[in-house]
């Protein structure tokens, strides 16, 4: 596992306004991002459920699930992925509920599009970290139970392709 992508950038996109999510997505994929948008939480968790994410960018205030209980929810589908919590009715209180359930940033709106492509990469870069750490964890556990050589490879080849598949 390397920390260097080898594939785009999937990003989720979640918000109840629909024309900003399709302006979103259509300018982050002018920058090679491969994005899916959601109008809803309850949309976003069904699409995480078949499609994995390495960044979730949800917006706080939604009719329905609000952003921090999708959130939740993601994290719950797919423990890898980052968030980003987006909002235009930002709190301190709001930002620190987001930081207890480990968003990776919380961005006002509106943002600088810059801002928001530095934000998804520096928590692309984390995610990466965070899945090379797993592997290795889970691997040295493997190498210390395995009998043989083979049994090793086998192990790491397996934990390879599922770490590459989140």
């Amino acid at each position: 596992m390397t920390d260097t992508p080898s594939r785009p950038v999937r990003v989720l996109l979640v918000d109840d306004e629909a024309d900003l999510v399709e302006l979103l997505a259509e300018r982050l994929r002018s920058r090679g991002y491969e994005t899916v948008g959601a109008t809803s939480g309850e949309e976003a968790l069904a699409v995480s459920e078949h499609r994995p994410f390495d960044v979730a960018i949800i917006d706080l205030k939604m009719p329905g699930l609000d952003g921090m209980e999708v959130m939740q929810r993601l994290k719950m589908i797919q423990p890898f992925t980052e968030t980003i919590m987006f909002t235009g009715h930002g709190t301190t209180d709001s930002a620190l509920a987001a930081g207890k359930l480990d968003a990776f940033r919380y961005l006002l709106k509106p943002v600088e599009f810059e801002t928001l492509i530095q934000a998804i990469e520096e928590a692309a870069a984390h995610r990466r970290r965070r899945l090379r750490e797993a592997y290795q964890a889970e691997l040295a556990q493997v190498t210390e139970h395995a009998s043989t050589p083979r049994d090793i490879l086998e192990a790491s080849e397996r934990l390879r392709r599922q770490y590459e598949q989140e």
